[in-house]
């Protein structure tokens, strides 16, 4: 009796541990590869209040025209978007500076707990100011995260 356990036992994992000749390396490598970001519009609006923001942002650069923000957030099962706003006026400095609000859309409720890293990316050219080449452009909810958009010329 014991012997015909042991046997069925050994014909049961064989059976189950077959995978029906996929080749598992290629399936979870198509999973985890994803689309360069869609490059978004900021959104000029000079009435926006601004929000405690619900993520942070890592690292802010820009080239071609185009801010890259690398951002933080808590969640992982759903789909999440962000927007970028723009009040339309520039700190009077040398270079002038224009200030950025991000908007974390979340329709889904995603009540995930992972940490997870998305980078965002958004057309520059609402922040040329005009009769200038160069733009600081910082985050308003922590100012030390900046970068130079140079244009033109």
């Amino acid at each position: 009796m014991r012997q015909f356990i042991f046997l069925s036992l050994i014909i049961v994992s064989a059976v189950a541990c077959k995978n029906n000749g996929q080749n598992t390396g290629q399936a979870k490598s198509a999973e985890v590869e994803k689309a360069a970001p869609k490059v978004k519009e900021i959104i000029i609006d000079n009435n926006r209040a601004p929000v405690k923001p619900d993520f942070s942002v890592i690292e802010m650069s820009n080239e071609n025209d185009v801010l890259t923000v690398i951002v933080r957030f808590g969640g992982g099962c759903e789909e999440h978007d962000f927007n970028a706003y723009f009040s339309g006026g520039w700190a009077k400095s040398l270079p002038p500076q224009a200030a950025i609000t991000l908007e974390h859309l979340n329709p889904n409720n995603d009540r995930c707990r992972a940490l997870v890293l998305d980078t965002l990316r958004f057309n520059m050219k609402p922040l040329q100011y005009s009769g200038g080449n160069e733009v600081v452009v910082k985050w308003s909810s922590n100012p030390e995260i900046q970068t130079n958009y140079r244009y033109g010329k």
